[in-house]
């Protein structure tokens, strides 16, 4: 049996938080790419699939700004924490390796606490 081809083109769309809990709703456990591609293809609208484990929904929220300044923070370590790794990995020079690595630990202990 010949394998059907691959999808490729992916789009997205957008829902209010209302909206979504209506398409849930409707979607009754089945696939929402399933039933879309279904719908307008005018094809069979598949049944849904046993166990099908129930969607969860994530709250979220907006980060404050000291969040988002720490995370920028973070992530600036962690930058430089992979360019010493790779450092350390290609050099033998592991005092200054290190050097670095004891100001990035202090550094992480000033953002963190």
């Amino acid at each position: 049996m010949p394998r059907p081809p691959s999808r490729t083109i992916t789009r997205s769309l957008r829902f209010t938080a209302q909206e979504w809990a209506d398409v849930e709703t409707k979607l009754g456990g089945r696939d929402f790419s399933a039933v879309a591609r279904a719908l307008l293809l005018g094809a069979e609208i598949p049944e849904p699939k046993a166990g099908r484990k129930p969607a969860v929904k994530i709250e979220r929220r907006r980060m404050t700004e000291a969040e988002a300044e720490r995370n920028r923070q973070l992530n600036w370590i962690g930058n430089n924490l992979n360019q010493l790794a790779k450092l350390a990995n290609t050099r033998r020079d592991a005092v200054s390796v290190l050097s670095a690595l004891v100001s990035l630990e202090r550094e992480v202990r000033r953002i963190g606490g």
